[in-house]
């Protein structure tokens, strides 16, 4: 027995969400999980299934269009999708990571332009922080930022290692701006990078 069968106090709305995404991990993951690890191949239609369930939008607030639930709600339904292929719960974790970031630290301008379309998926999230020379120690962060006359910023460096890098549309990128803050954490900065789907494809334009 799993623990999502025995969290005690669960709502009817938690557990009508739990028995759907159980039932399409029953259906449409396991039995296809095996094949597409082994032949490296992307669960496009598995993604597609979870768009369909509004599983993108899960916390993302009703006023944006997503479920708003909570992050126990979150946990839950990431630990049955887990059980049937732990590749699948890093695209929808990265996805909320960035979604997460834009409603706790956006401008009312980025919520209403991401989160509605985060929220059913069309807008899919990545999240780059790791670096060639650095893996995921964020205090050396050697993407720098550098603020321009027109008050945009240029960005140079390397990055790589980014879950959903290739699928993504959105990528939020940690890079040093050095502002003047007293502590290395406080002169990093995230910037929101439009992108076509796919690698080697041409970054557009970034919202700080």
């Amino acid at each position: 027995m799993t623990r999502l069968q025995t969290t005690d106090g669960l709502t009817d709305e938690q557990q009508a969400i739990l028995d759907v995404v159980r039932r399409f991990v029953d259906e449409r993951i396991i039995p296809v999980a095996t094949h597409l690890e082994h032949a490296d191949e992307y669960p496009t239609e598995i993604v597609e299934g979870l768009k369909e369930l509004g599983i993108f939008g899960l916390m993302i607030p009703e006023e944006y269009g997503g479920l708003g639930q909570s992050l126990l709600t979150y946990a839950l339904v990431v630990e049955e999708i887990t059980r049937g292929w732990m590749s699948v719960s890093g695209i929808i974790n990265t996805h909320f990571i960035v979604a997460y970031m834009i409603l706790q630290h956006g401008t009312p301008e980025q919520k209403a332009h991401y989160l509605p379309r985060m929220a059913t998926g069309e807008v899919r999230g990545a999240f780059s922080m790791s670096e060639p020379g650095l893996g995921s120690d964020v205090a050396a962060i050697a993407t720098t930022g550098t603020r321009l006359d027109d008050g945009g910023y240029s960005i140079t460096g390397q990055k790589m290692w980014l879950t959903n890098g290739g699928s993504a549309n959105l990528v939020a990128v940690l890079v040093k701006t050095d502002e003047g803050a007293p502590s290395v954490y406080g002169n990093l900065t995230a910037f929101l990078l439009d992108k076509e789907p796919g690698f080697g494809q041409k970054i557009g334009r970034a919202h700080v």
